[in-house]
């Protein structure tokens, strides 16, 4: 099964939240921020070096993250406004995050750079894409995207302290190998404009 079927397949069972958000008349943009609150509370317990509560934390807050835009184009309120709030919320939710991860690991030295370096490809991977729709152009590809990043974190978060280190590394090689995965399609359109 493709990256693209299985997004597909997992907004799919999302739709019974969508419809319980609709019936309920929660409006886009509050899903937005409640999912953004959320990310302070998993800052909090990274910031404690309490990564399972984190990680369960990331699952609650990608809920709301994945069902804004559709609650939005379900009820007919898509707007620029409401994207322009999601992203906004969604860089500074990372933040915080990494924030929470930095300050527990700011005596370990490696840990301290692959987070830190982490975090930099990451919004660096936010950046390729909405440069490109800047320019006129996709570039949504690479397994690292916002959605990919979270669902990493979440499974890593429940490893355990050294195993979570480790794949953090990874997680570091894989996001900047979407950043120039994204940055070689843009550079590629670009050229042949």
């Amino acid at each position: 099964m493709s990256l693209d079927a299985l997004k597909k397949k997992g907004k799919s069972s999302l739709r019974p939240f969508v419809n319980l958000m609709i019936a309920l008349k929660v409006s886009p943009d509050t899903l937005s921020v409640t999912g953004f609150l959320i990310t302070l509370i998993i800052g909090y317990f990274y910031a404690r070096g309490e990564l399972v509560l984190g990680g369960i934390f990331i699952l609650v807050s990608g809920l709301f993250d994945a069902i804004d835009g559709e609650v939005a184009r379900a009820t007919g309120k898509s707007s620029r406004k409401g994207a322009l709030l999601d992203s906004s919320i969604d860089r500074v939710s990372e933040f915080f995050i990494f924030g929470g991860l930095l300050y527990y690991f700011r005596a370990n030295t490696y840990a301290f750079v692959i987070l830190y370096l982490s975090l930099v490809f990451s919004i660096l991977v936010s950046y390729m894409r909405a440069r490109g729709e800047g320019l006129g152009y996709s570039a949504r590809s690479g397994l690292m995207d916002r959605s990919g990043r979270m669902i990493y974190l979440f499974f890593a978060s429940l490893l355990g302290e050294r195993t979570f280190i480790s794949l953090m590394t990874v997680f570091m090689v894989l996001t900047f190998a979407t950043v120039v995965e994204r940055w070689l399609i843009l550079r590629k359109i670009l050229s042949e404009k």
